[in-house]
């Protein structure tokens, strides 16, 4: 049965922090791409700061889906879920803000991060620690989970081996491959090539961006106005509902609504017709 709280309590604690895995999902305003992240080593990675507030680090990744739409909207929904017996599935429906690693209060937020877990918390390649406030917590049953579906590590490309055995002993991890982009001293340029711009076109971290000596204040600009011109419906619903309430003021004798333009018009017909002109609104008159 579906039960919805207001914050988290221990139980909710218990459970989120004995999955190996959990998923972030987030979406822009308006766009065609819903975004899903697996995320894995909670115990490194995640942390409850109190029961309105959790964040977790964002390690650096073939793009920034989540971190952009963070910065459009803040809209994040965190999943965890478990399989075997007592099957669960448990949702957070957050509000979010994105803190980069280049931000003073990284290094503050990771300590406070470290010191709720009462262990570690660090990855190499973070780039930022996404912080939520939790809206609303939903517990579900998790019975159309199979069993064994949780199980998984989160990893990079890596080459193809028929021997299933062998893939998962020498597959390399996310950490891996950060320590040698840290170590070839790239993972900078990486950042800077792929953590630029969302799928649709948002803009992503802003180290990126200044990297590519990107004008914030205008770029934020543009993708206002784009998002603005995707919602077409709500355009157009605003205009059509300030008319109908303009029309309503006149109507009310609270509000003079005069088409001057169309007045000019009359006026020059009747100097064709030889009819005396009527009066023109002056702003003068006020």
């Amino acid at each position: 049965m579906v039960k919805f709280y207001p914050s988290l309590n221990e139980s909710h604690v218990e459970f989120m922090t004995n999955q190996p895995i959990f998923y972030v999902a987030s979406a822009p305003w308006a766009g065609d791409h819903i975004n899903i992240s697996p995320k894995g080593h909670p115990s490194r990675t995640f942390s409850v700061l109190n029961p309105t507030t959790v964040a977790y680090l964002d390690a650096t990744g073939s793009g920034c889906e989540t971190i952009s739409h963070v910065y459009e909207n803040g809209r994040v929904t965190l999943m965890f879920s478990s399989s075997g017996p007592s099957p669960k599935v448990l949702r957070l429906f957050c509000k979010g803000r994105v803190v980069e690693k280049w931000d003073p209060h990284y290094n503050q937020l990771r300590a406070k991060m470290a010191t709720e877990n009462g262990d570690e918390v660090d990855m190499t390649g973070a780039r930022a620690i996404i912080v939520l406030r939790v809206k609303k917590v939903q517990t579900s049953c998790g019975f159309t989970v199979s069993e064994g579906a949780a199980d998984a590590v989160a990893m990079v490309d890596h080459e193809v081996d028929t021997d299933a055995a062998h893939e998962l002993a020498h597959r390399e991890t996310l950490d891996d491959w950060a320590r040698k982009q840290v170590e070839k001293k790239e993972l900078g340029d990486y950042q800077k090539r792929m953590n630029h711009r969302s799928l649709d076109g948002l803009p992503g971290m802003m180290s990126a961006r200044r990297s590519h000596d990107e004008n914030i204040a205008v770029e934020d600009a543009k993708a206002w106005f784009r998002k603005v011109s995707r919602q077409q419906d709500a355009v157009a619903f605003g205009i059509g509902l300030g008319i109908l309430f303009m029309i309503v003021l006149s109507l009310g004798g609270v509000l003079s609504i005069r088409p001057v333009f169309i007045e000019h018009i009359l006026n020059f017909q009747r100097r064709q017709m030889g009819i005396p002109e009527e009066p023109v609104w002056n702003k003068q008159e006020l």
